[in-house]
């Protein structure tokens, strides 16, 4: 565990992948498996795909030491001060997660960007130890969803290509799954849990229940209405019968009215 913790972790990615490569370009010519050009063509197209990722990185990075070098968490934690209670941090940092991975597509990008921000001002405002590993689970968790739901996200795009499905349609089946699961996990996850009204165990199994709720309601064939739907109809034909035997009511009584006006 020691040695885990002092070791440079950047250069063992480096040497791994650097040795890695070289070892699969003279495995597969040698195997006969492709050709050399044909393996110098195939890298640089991995490397075109792998450039959008490595620029969000870099330019996350880049921001989290500039955020760090002008003392942004300090800042904010001295303007919050008391008035922000460091139960609701953990519901917080899930929606400005939601938030910004929809917006950039990236749930690395995204946690370049929150990590350096967060963590300093949870540190800042409380001793906790149980707020900063709620706090960091949020933003754990909470940075996925733009991943699996964005219209620029890497995965829709890849999803939608390698399937030959419209990224719309793409985006429809995986908002429909997504979205549900991201407001009970908020609500029953991060802000009741935060709350400390139970533990996270607890949590896991009432949004289980919940999410098995919520597909008895909502979920339905494709030629068929949901058990929603079929509930809503029902209530509004008993609003619609009440209300036509209250205007029948109205109505023979006018007409009752009239009749005892034409005897007189």
């Amino acid at each position: 565990m020691n040695c885990a913790s002092k070791c440079n972790s950047i250069n063992c990615l480096i040497v791994g992948t650097s040795v890695s490569l070289m070892l699969t370009l003279v495995l597969i010519p040698a195997q006969r498996i492709m050709g050399v050009s044909k393996c110098a063509e195939h890298f640089v197209e991995g490397v075109k795909g792998m450039s959008e990722p490595i620029m969000i990185l870099i330019l996350a990075w880049s921001l989290g030491f500039a955020m760090n070098d002008i003392h942004t968490s300090e800042y904010i934690a001295g303007a919050l001060g008391e008035n922000m209670p460091v139960q609701y941090f953990p519901s917080l940092v899930c929606l400005i997660g939601y938030t910004m991975s929809y917006a950039s597509g990236s749930a690395m990008g995204t946690q370049g960007i929150i990590f350096p921000l967060i963590i300093p001002v949870v540190v800042h405002l409380t001793g906790d130890t149980e707020v900063y590993v709620k706090t960091i689970a949020a933003a754990f968790g909470s940075t996925v969803f733009g991943n699996l739901c964005s219209p620029i996200a890497d995965t829709t795009i890849a999803s939608a290509l390698f399937t030959n499905c419209p990224i719309v349609d793409h985006l429809k089946v995986m908002t429909t799954f997504c979205v549900p699961i991201a407001v009970l996990s908020l609500l029953f996850g991060d802000l009741f849990v935060g709350l400390n009204l139970y533990p996270f165990y607890v949590a896991y199994i009432i949004s289980l229940l919940a999410m098995v709720l919520v597909f008895v309601l909502f979920g339905r064939h494709p030629r068929r209405r949901s058990l929603f739907q079929v509930l809503l109809d029902r209530a509004r034909g008993i609003k619609r019968a009440s209300s036509g035997s209250s205007s029948d009511s109205d109505t023979s009584e006018r007409t009752a009215l009239l009749s005892k006006g034409k005897n007189k």
